[in-house]
C-alpha cells in the first residue's frame, strides 16, 4: 500500500508572485513554519491549560522539577508570543495583498476614466487634448471627432499630433496600445 504524502496548499498571493518557483517555495516553507508555529502554541496552550486546571481541581501532577517546569513555561510563553507575531506580520502582508487587489478591482469594474486621466496627466494634455485622445482611444476618426466637437478636421489633427508629441507616441494605434498596457499593468 502506498503512503499518501499530505499536500501542502500554496499562498503564492502572499509570498512571491504567482506562478513563480520562487514564490511557490517561499509559499511552502512559509505554510511549513505556519504548521509548526501552530502545533507549539496548541502544545503550549494545552500546558497552560493543565497547569491551569491541576491548580483549581487540586489535581496532583507527577512530580517535575521545578527546573523543568520553569523552562516549559518559559518555552511555552515564547512559543505564544512567536505565535503573535507571526499572525501580526501575516495580517499586514494580506492587508497590503488587499490593497493591491482594491487597485486591480478598480482598474477592472469600471474606473478605466481615472486611469485615462492619471495617464493624460503624466503626459501633461490640455483638456481638449484629453478630449481628442479619448475619442482616439474609443475608435473614432478625426472626421467623427471634429463633426462631435463642432470643429475643423485640420484642428482635430493639430490637437492629435500635440498629443502624439506629448505622449512620445508616432500613431493612433500606439495611443491606444500605450493606454491599454497602462490599465492592463494596474490590473
Amino acid at each position: 500500500m502506498k503512503a499518501h504524502r499530505m499536500r501542502l496548499p500554496a499562498l503564492p498571493s502572499l509570498f512571491g508572485k504567482q506562478g513563480t518557483g520562487q514564490g511557490r517555495k517561499l509559499a511552502k516553507t512559509t505554510m511549513v513554519a505556519l504548521v509548526g508555529m501552530l502545533a507549539l502554541q496548541l502544545t503550549s496552550s494545552l500546558f497552560f491549560l493543565f497547569k491551569l486546571l491541576s491548580d483549581v481541581l487540586l489535581w496532583r501532577a507527577p512530580f517535575i522539577p521545578w527546573e523543568i517546569q520553569e523552562l516549559l513555561e518559559v518555552g511555552a510563553s515564547i512559543s505564544l508570543l512567536l505565535g503573535v507575531a507571526t499572525s501580526l506580520v501575516l495580517t499586514l502582508r494580506s492587508a497590503r495583498r488587499m490593497r493591491r487587489i482594491e487597485g486591480q478591482l478598480s482598474a477592472a469594474s469600471g474606473h478605466f476614466q481615472q486611469h485615462l486621466d492619471r495617464q493624460f496627466a503624466e503626459w501633461a494634455l490640455t483638456p481638449t487634448e484629453r478630449q481628442v485622445a479619448v475619442m482616439v482611444v474609443k475608435g473614432f476618426s478625426n472626421a467623427e471627432i471634429a463633426r462631435f466637437r463642432k470643429t475643423t478636421e485640420s484642428t482635430i489633427k493639430s490637437q492629435l499630433s500635440s498629443v502624439f508629441r506629448k505622449a512620445q507616441l508616432n500613431t493612433r494605434q500606439q495611443l491606444v496600445s500605450c493606454v491599454i498596457e497602462d490599465l492592463v499593468s494596474a490590473l
